[in-house]
């Protein structure tokens, strides 16, 4: 059986509030995904879901415990080695998108590429801007997007160097109904063609109910259970 793409072990988080409480965020003895494997991961607000993304992406260290991507326990190294596994193994769709505003749609896509190993791709980059709905978009400047066509560029984004493994942070959140399940599609299929296992964060049992696996964050998270 393949090793997990993603594996979380004894993995704890803690946050210090601006009143000197200490807040417990992550409490973790395993959480693992699969190659291929596609999950919708549910909780409610403030339950430490933006968090678990961040520790399994390396963006931040837990306190204690191990967190393996492809192998490698990344809680070992330092932060360029991190983002260097950041960008050629998981590709992210940030719940703040984080586009540069300086770029046009086309250049935030090519610009995520150029961070991987692999060449740009401007022809691939063009059709993922097409495939969720923004073909005739791709020379326009986040501030001239609406909110959900600049969710949309993050998600191409998020696709377009063929990533091990994509981490979906809330994806539809600001998308009207129409487009959700094109997008939630999108990911999918981009995924299964190419071999990601895919993790989306959602509030909307729609959208989890169109994934083979559905977690809560209780299941596993100690810390949310006592939220």
């Amino acid at each position: 059986m393949p090793a997990p793409v993603i594996e979380l072990r004894d993995v704890r988080k803690a946050f210090l509030t601006p009143t000197g409480e200490t807040v417990r965020v992550l409490d973790i003895d395993r959480f693992a995904l699969e190659p291929g494997e596609q999950c919708a991961l549910e909780g409610h607000s403030g339950a430490g879901k933006s968090t678990l993304l961040n520790v399994v992406s390396g963006i931040l260290r837990p306190d204690t415990g191990s967190v393996f991507v492809d192998g490698h326990d990344i809680t070992r190294f330092e932060e360029p080695r991190r983002d260097r596994i950041r960008a050629d193994k998981i590709g992210l769709v940030f719940q703040q998108f984080n586009l540069l505003p300086g770029f046009t749609a086309l250049e935030n896509v090519l610009v995520a590429m150029s961070f991987g190993s692999a060449r740009a791709d401007r022809r691939r980059a063009a059709e993922l801007l097409a495939a969720v709905g923004l073909a005739d978009r791709l020379d326009h400047k986040p501030a001239a997007l609406s909110v959900g066509q600049q969710q949309r560029v993050a998600v191409a984004r998020a696709l377009a160097n063929r990533p091990l493994v994509v981490l979906a942070d809330e994806p539809t959140a600001s998308i009207d109904t129409a487009r959700q399940r094109q997008v939630i599609d999108l990911l999918r299929d981009t995924c299964r063609d190419q071999g990601s296992a895919l993790l989306v964060v959602t509030h909307d049992p729609a959208v989890a109910a169109q994934f083979p696996r559905r977690l809560r964050l209780e299941d596993f998270n100690r810390a949310a259970v006592r939220t």
